[in-house]
């Protein structure tokens, strides 16, 4: 058995393969479909980054925050 991976896009119930595979018609082959969950994944990440800052905005339910001093900065050593 020989194994041929290429992608493709599920449009109204058909997929499409390529014409380079040269397959002839009437060949009989085995099928396995793979989901692209790494497509899922970024497509889900982009819908939660869009949404974080109206999810989010207004929430803060506290007292006033406030930034402390931080302090000097590092005196670092000249480069010669």
């Amino acid at each position: 058995m020989q194994a041929i991976e290429f992608n493709s896009q599920l449009e109204h119930g058909q997929i499409t393969v390529p014409k380079a595979l040269h397959l002839v018609d009437g060949q009989p082959v085995r099928v396995l479909i793979l989901l692209d969950e790494t497509a899922d994944e970024k497509a889900s990440q982009m819908r939660d980054s869009k949404n974080v800052w109206a999810r989010t905005a207004g929430a803060w339910q506290g007292k006033h925050l406030v930034r402390e001093p931080q302090g000097e900065y590092e005196q670092r050593l000249e480069l010669e």
